[in-house]
């Protein structure tokens, strides 16, 4: 009992001394001033300003930052359609970015329109054979894009091209809120493409992540089908002549 009362004495003394030595002086009210920034950081950019500041040079693997729009740019001028990425006028399109990842590889931009997915040529000696590596292995280059837009030497080829990059440019601003305002719904705009042809579809999920053409979407089988239903990868970059949205494969209504 005695072991008890001497521990009460003991915390009494304790929290005596403890809030003896907090008397302090109340704080001055503030209001708080935030240190958050929430400028758009491309929002004096137009389109293909922003294509054009993501042009970098080869990676240590002797190939582009797929992320990048290496290609794109050099598209946008092969097409004679720089003004459409650059233009001013009208500052409420949307942009589908087509990253370096949706030109190469089988069934991409580079494939459609050229009827080859190749980036690289094999290097040739004085004799004309292919030079060979100390494994016995081909030695190949790395094309430029513009030598990849090279290939586009047709008037069909280059209709195909502007035809596609078209597509990629929806004539309203398709952000997620307000505009797909109900998520799980499909929303349809038209592209720079007249006419059904040049109908796009898009829809929101509940995460805020948007789907382009997509199953249950009113779009026909050929936008669909065959791997052509395409998720935005990342959402909403502010430019002064609209939005932009950046992809890894293109998208269509119909075929190229």
């Amino acid at each position: 009992m005695k072991t008890i009362f001497k521990i009460k004495i003991f915390y009494l003394f304790f929290a005596t001394i403890l809030f003896s030595s907090c008397e302090l002086e109340l704080q001055d009210n503030y209001d708080f001033q935030s240190g958050a920034v929430f400028d758009e950081p491309f929002a004096e950019m137009t389109a293909y300003e922003f294509i054009q500041s993501f042009t970098t040079p080869v990676t240590e693997d002797d190939n582009y930052n797929p992320e990048h729009f290496n290609y794109m740019e050099a598209a946008i001028r092969k097409a004679g359609m720089v003004d459409d990425f650059n233009q001013t006028a009208d500052a409420l399109r949307t942009y589908l970015l087509l990253n370096n990842n949706a030109f190469t590889g089988n069934g991409d931009v580079i494939q459609i329109v050229t009827g080859s997915a190749a980036t690289r040529e094999t290097v040739l000696d004085a004799a004309g054979n292919p030079v060979l590596d100390p494994d016995g292995n081909e030695v190949t280059v790395l094309l430029t894009p513009d030598e990849v837009m090279e290939r586009v030497d047709t008037p069909e080829k280059l209709e195909k091209l502007r035809t596609l990059l078209r597509y990629h440019i929806t004539m309203d601003y398709v952000d997620q809120v307000p505009t797909l305002a109900v998520t799980q719904t499909w929303y349809t705009f038209q592209t720079m493409i007249p006419g059904n042809d040049g109908i796009i579809s898009y829809k929101r999920d509940d995460d805020w992540d948007v789907q382009i053409n997509g199953n249950g979407s009113p779009m026909p089988a050929s936008a669909r089908t065959g791997g052509w239903t395409e998720n935005v990868r990342n959402h909403n970059y502010v430019f002064n002549n609209g939005l932009g949205h950046i992809i890894a494969d293109p998208v269509r209504n119909q075929p190229y």
